[in-house]
């Protein structure tokens, strides 16, 4: 079995020996599920990044769906609670199973991902639909579930002292007590809804992959700002492209354009933490981005 090298890594920095050893038995565990949920395996999907991902065939019925695993139990169990809670703008589960840490959900077709629009240089368009989905998975939450509150997020920020200058670190962290003291307005939050999380399903889009999160509505603009990180727009500079997707947000979103502006900070801030603290490396283009907020006019 081919896995990707990032993929490999990523598994081994976050899991360790634990890891190592879910890594080597992967295909036994393939089999076995294959078996147990009378499923064809047919290939792993490309790109894999935190998670193992692969198209199968339903023997039963012939249809293609989409089996998701992962090391660890608790990221899986969460994705599932969160993808129940709505009606729509998300993929249908059809079993979750425990034991394998493992779920299978509706293959989207076409399935491109919104981060095409951005290579095919139509950053404007990306961000109208990334609006366009955040106002749908506001507007369809069907349930409720208990979710991580985005306020105990807010420690990890302390792992960015000595790598950013402190009036940076101190602005993130007094931000982020700021924008998360008022829970009024809390709703359930994907809490990762970039381009490569928002995929078209015949004429409408739907997302798959969320952290699963409550809290501020707004807290959800932050991750695209940053995104898509290998293909970020170069027709123009990270400023101007980062003031306008603000605009745009603060256009077609019913929300505070300075409070959008704020998470976008808080979230860019959060994003290098996380991978200063997973990675040990320091993420240059998230730094400039954050910069650019800093500096941006909205």
């Amino acid at each position: 079995m081919q896995l990707n090298s990032t993929f490999i890594s990523n598994i081994r920095d976050l899991y360790g020996e634990t890891g190592e050893a879910w890594l080597n038995d992967l295909p036994t565990h393939l089999t076995q599920l294959a078996e147990k949920w009378n499923l064809r395996f047919l290939h792993i999907m490309p790109d894999l990044t935190y998670n193992f991902v692969g198209l199968v065939e339903v023997i039963s019925t012939g249809e293609n769906a989409i089996l998701k695993m992962a090391p660890g139990g608790k990221n899986i169990e969460t994705e599932v609670r969160w993808l129940g809670c709505f009606d729509e703008a998300v993929p249908k589960i059809y079993w979750y199973d425990e034991e394998y840490c493992a779920f299978l959900m509706e293959r989207l077709e076409p399935g491109q991902s919104l981060k095409a629009l951005v290579k095919a240089g139509d950053d404007d368009s990306a961000t109208r639909i990334m609006c366009q989905t955040i106002r749908n998975l506001q507007s369809h939450q069907q349930k409720q579930s208990e979710f991580t509150h985005i306020s105990e997020l807010a420690g990890t920020l302390s792992v960015l002292k000595n790598h950013l200058d402190n009036r940076t670190v101190s602005k993130a962290e007094s931000l982020f007590r700021e924008l998360t003291a008022d829970r009024t307005h809390d709703v359930i939050l994907h809490g990762d809804l970039h381009h490569d999380n928002i995929l078209s399903s015949r004429s409408t889009w739907k997302v798959i992959d969320p952290h699963g999160y409550v809290g501020d509505p707004v807290f959800e603009v932050g991750s695209m700002i940053y995104n898509p990180c290998d293909c970020f727009p170069h027709d123009q500079s990270i400023t101007q492209i980062v003031e306008r997707r603000l605009h745009i947000l603060a256009e077609e979103l019913p929300f505070d354009p300075q409070r959008i502006k704020a998470w976008a900070f808080c979230k860019t801030a959060l994003s290098i933490a996380w991978t200063v603290e997973d990675h040990a490396t320091l993420p240059e283009l998230e730094v400039n981005v954050l910069s650019a907020i800093d500096q941006a006019k909205i």
